[in-house]
């Protein structure tokens, strides 16, 4: 029982460095290309976002990640319950994407329709349209390539994992007698 709780943990531990490891040489990237500061990607992300797209986001990667590692170190009869919950995990943050998109722009038609629109109103309006338009596709920009990305991460280690290894192709060779 205490093993399984190190293993889940360690497991765990693994996918959140994974995590955060990526967004720090992101981070690092951005900021030796653009010269500005990291946070100044964090208040982009926080206003543009919101902290449940970050939040909703952050989990299904993480989750989606720990599936990885699992195809990776379980048997292979264990192997096809981990790939189909991380194929899962992975829609659904195309899923979430998509929904703050929809939601983005009903925000943003929302906005408009109850806005006021004469000459004096006009620039304020139009600077909360295309805030809420921003939101609403940066989220899809965000989350449908993430969530291809670790799909295909997802598919090739699966598909790696059925490859039968050299040394099982070394016993069978020896086992009809080949030199």
């Amino acid at each position: 029982m205490i093993s399984h709780i190190i293993l889940r943990l360690n497991q765990s531990s693994q996918a959140i460095s994974i995590f955060l490891g990526s967004i720090i040489i992101s981070l690092f990237s951005y900021v030796l290309i653009s010269n500005n500061s990291a946070f100044i990607v964090f208040d982009w992300l926080v206003s543009t976002l919101g902290y449940s797209f970050i939040a909703i986001t952050t989990f299904l990667t993480i989750t989606s990640l720990l599936c990885i590692i699992n195809v990776i170190n379980y048997e292979q009869f264990q192997k096809k319950f981990w790939f189909e919950t991380g194929l899962q995990l992975s829609n659904l943050i195309s899923t979430v994407a998509l929904t703050y998109t929809l939601l983005g722009i009903s925000l943003g038609i929302g906005e408009l329709s109850s806005s006021k629109l004469d000459i004096d109103t006009i620039n304020q309006t139009i600077s909360n349209l295309t805030e809420q338009f921003s939101m609403a596709f940066i989220t899809s920009v965000i989350g449908l390539p993430l969530s291809g990305l670790l799909r295909s991460i997802l598919i090739i280690f699966y598909e790696h994992s059925k490859i039968p290894s050299s040394d099982s192709n070394l016993n069978i060779i020896k086992s009809i007698g080949v030199k």
